[in-house]
This record gives C-alpha cells, structure tokens and sequence, in this order.
C-alpha cells in the first residue's frame, strides 16, 4: 500500500509526509475514524513510508528492499497485531492462548487483497462469526518481546495494533509502560473505530489523528480513474458506500446493480406501509434465501435511502445525488421518515445488520422487522 492508493484524505497525507520529513514521527499514534475510511490503509502506507530507503516527496520509492518486502508485508521490522480467538484445529497448546503470530497466514491474505474491508470479513476469515475476538494478553507479551530485539533493516520498528479498542481489558498494564517509554526508534500504530471503547490509559498515550468518511467526491474520482468504472455508476457507488470504501468494494463485487437494489427495496417499504401481511410474509420468506452480504446490503441501502430522506424533510432537497425513479420514491417516501420516527428506524436497521453478521435467523430477523417498520411508519404519519 502506498499513500497514493490511499482513497482521498490528500491533506492527511501531506502532513504524515511532513512529520517524516521533519523527523516529527511520534512513537505512538492513534489512527481513529468510521468503518472503511481508510485508517488502515493509511498506517500501511505510512509505515512503508518511514521504512523506505529511498522515499521521494509524495510516496515510497517501490523498488528500494523495504519497499520490496512491503509489497508482501514480509519487512522483518513491521508487525501486526489483531484481535482473534481459538478456532477448530488448534492444538492444544495453541487453544489456550490463542495469538495474532498464529494468525499471520489470513491476515497478510486479507490485507493484500485490500486493506478497506469489514470487521465482519475478518471474523469469517478466521471462520469464528459467532464468537467474540479479543487481542489477548499472549499479544502483549509478543510486542514486548519484539521490541526488545535490535531492529533487523529499519531505522525504526513498526507495530500496528489493529482494532485496539479489542485490547484484554486485564492485559493492558502489560502494554502501557511499553507504550509511554518504548524502545529507541519505536512507532506504534493504533488503528480503531470506536473512541469510547479504548482504555483511557491507552487514549492518553497515544497523538490523536482523526479520519473521516472518504469525500464522495474523492471516492467517485478513484472509481472512476483507478478502477475504471464509467463517471454514472461511479457517481452510484459513491453516493450508497456513504464514505465508506470498504462497502463501495462490496458494491462493485455484488452481483446486483444499484437499480436492483431498489426496486426490491421499494417493494419491501411500501409492503411495510400498506401492512399486506401475507404478502410482507411472501417478501421475507423469499429474501431470507438470499445470502448474508446480500441481506446486509439491502439493510446498508435502507440506510442510505433514509438519510436521504432526512435531506428532503429538512427542505435539502438539492442536496439529494438520487435521480429519475429513486429521487421520486425518496420525495413521496420522505413525510413517513421524520423527527418522530427517525431515530428508532434507523437503529433497528442497525441492530438489524449486526444481528446479520451474527448468522440470525434471517426469517425471523426480517419478519420483526418489517412489522417493526410498519408500526413506525404509521406512528411517523
């Protein structure tokens, strides 16, 4: 990864740029923002950058040995840190400390294939949907122990703790004398989604560095010059990921256009408001068949064509990027979703979709839901 495959954030860039160049390079830093903004994918372009030999004003050099070992996350001096939990075929041993070190096939898999992705596509990566994963004190002892040892190539040595907010609460005192005094030529990278999650011993020391939601016009740009999406579907994919990469790759890999998405999606609200209970039973019966990422996906949909209709209750209407049949439904939709309703709908489609990722019973889920929808349209009357 290098900062010019990062997706937007061009001041950001600069200025981690800078703090290299200026030797202003912190040894602990907490890289925090939403779900497929791109924090990761940053702190490894970040890290490439300070390892390479050869760096030039904008980016890496690619072709220096770092650079080289980077292009397979093979540089002896960078590692990773991850939540995880014991899965089928451990052994014994291995069960009962299980270890981001035991991990390192899936995780390099997932991570070149793109460092944008969910936390769910982790958790059915190690094949433990169900479970909790945690960043075990076992983890702890590991980064102690590699920091101990001289730096093999690099200047410095670089740890990414991703998802730090999963740190074991009773494992975080063995970490914390390392991350206020590290060894000479330390960096830690802490990557997170959730502030009020992390241990405030850890939060106080750790440089604050704030990611947003990708532009909508930066992720359009990138879709539409990098991956060569046509300038209208590109426009689409934007504007439903919501800033979020992770979900525009989501988008561009579905076997369903955009358009797809909303009729069924049509169908689903106005069977919702209307209250056509054998049909609404029809509805679900025949989407609970679909598969998880596809039910997810309706759900992150209904999301998007909600906040839409918040614009266009509070008289934003120009600022809706829907055209033709989707603009139309969201205009005759919208006095159904407002100030009385809002908030409860959209945290039933949130709980809705972590309920998904958690293998629900899809019949069940939707069932509740949709009579759930129909109560709060008509209180939303």
């Amino acid at each position: 990864m290098f900062f010019k495959d990062v997706v937007g954030h061009e001041t950001l860039k600069k200025q981690l740029i800078v703090n290299v160049s200026k030797n202003r390079i912190s040894h602990a830093q907490l890289f925090l923002g939403p779900e497929g903004s791109g924090k990761l994918a940053l702190a490894l372009a970040y890290a490439r950058y300070i390892h390479c030999r050869n760096r030039g004003p904008e980016d890496a050099c690619g072709s220096c040995p770092s650079c080289i070992k980077f292009n397979k996350l093979e540089h002896p001096d960078l590692h990773f840190y991850f939540p995880t939990a014991k899965v089928k075929g451990m052994d014994d041993d291995e069960e009962k400390k299980p270890r981001s070190k035991l991990f390192y096939g899936p995780w390099r898999e997932i991570l070149l294939d793109s460092p944008y992705f969910h936390y769910s596509d982790w958790l059915e990566k190690l094949g433990v949907q169900n479970q909790q994963t945690i960043i075990y004190s076992e983890d702890c002892n590991d980064i102690i122990k590699d920091l101990g040892l001289k730096a093999f190539e690099s200047p410095y040595k670089i740890v990414i703790i991703w998802m730090i907010e999963k740190l074991q609460h009773q494992a975080a005192p063995k970490l914390l004398k390392t991350l206020e005094e590290p060894p000479g030529g330390t960096v830690f990278l802490l990557i997170s989604e959730n502030k009020d999650d992390i241990l405030k011993t850890i939060l106080s020391r750790a440089q604050l560095v704030k990611i947003p939601l990708i532009a909508d016009e930066d992720m359009e740009h990138y879709l539409e010059k990098k991956l060569g999406r046509p300038p209208a579907q590109a426009r689409q994919i934007a504007f439903l990921a919501g800033g979020n990469f992770a979900e525009a790759l989501r988008i561009m890999q579905s076997n369903n256009e955009p358009q797809e998405d909303f009729g069924i999606f049509r169908e689903w609200m106005r069977l919702c408001f209307q209250k056509k209970v054998k049909d609404l039973l029809a509805w679900v019966d025949k989407f609970s068949r679909a598969g998880r990422e596809r039910q997810k996906a309706m759900l992150q949909y209904g999301l998007t064509i909600f906040r839409q209709c918040l614009l266009q209750n509070y008289h934003a209407g120009q600022a809706l990027r829907l055209e033709g049949e989707q603009r139309e439904f969201i205009e005759k939709f919208s006095p159904f979703v407002n100030h009385s309703n809002a908030l409860e709908i959209i945290e039933a489609f949130n709980q809705a979709i972590y309920h998904v990722e958690r293998n629900a019973n899809p019949k069940i889920l939707f069932t509740d839901l949709s009579f759930n929808l129909a109560r709060l349209f008509r209180q939303g009357k």
